[in-house]
C-alpha cells in the first residue's frame, strides 16, 4: 500500500491543485460578475495575503529583522513585486472578467512560453535549433 501512495502522490496532487485553481477561478468570475471591482479584489487579495505570511516572515527573521535595506534594493523589489505578481492579477482578473473561466486558464498557462519568447528575443536565453538541449 505505501509503494502505491508513494508512486501516484505526485499524479493525485497535481490534479487536486487543478481542481483547486479551476474552482477558484469560477469563484472569482462569479464574483466579477456581480460588480465586484477586478482592483478591489486584487487588493483585498493582496492584503489578506501580507497579514497572513507576515507573522511567519517577523517570527522567523528574529534578530535579523532590524538589519537595514537601502534604497535601491528596496525599490528593485517594489518594481520585481508589481510587474511580476501584481500586474499579472491586473491582466488575468480583466480577461476573467472579459472572457469565460476556461479562457483565462489557458491564457495563464501561457505565460512561461510568452516569458521564454521575451527572454530569448532580449537574448537572455540562447536558442539554437541545431543543438537537442534547447528544443522541448
Amino acid at each position: 500500500m505505501g509503494e502505491w501512495v508513494d508512486q501516484y502522490l505526485p499524479a493525485v496532487g497535481m490534479v487536486s491543485m487543478q481542481f483547486a485553481y479551476s474552482t477558484l477561478a469560477l469563484m472569482n468570475r462569479a464574483a466579477l460578475l456581480e460588480g465586484m471591482s477586478v482592483w478591489v479584489f486584487i487588493f483585498y487579495r493582496q492584503a489578506i495575503a501580507t497579514l497572513v505570511i507576515s507573522p511567519f516572515a517577523y517570527f522567523r527573521r528574529g534578530a535579523l529583522m532590524w538589519s537595514k535595506m537601502g534604497m535601491t534594493s528596496f525599490l528593485l523589489i517594489f518594481v520585481t513585486a508589481f510587474i511580476g505578481v501584481a500586474l499579472n492579477q491586473i491582466v488575468y482578473y480583466e480577461g476573467l472578467y472579459m472572457a469565460s473561466s476556461s479562457i483565462a486558464s489557458a491564457m495563464a498557462n501561457l505565460t512561461p512560453a510568452i516569458t521564454f519568447l521575451i527572454a530569448a528575443s532580449l537574448g537572455l536565453e540562447r536558442v539554437s535549433i541545431k543543438t537537442l538541449t534547447t528544443l522541448a
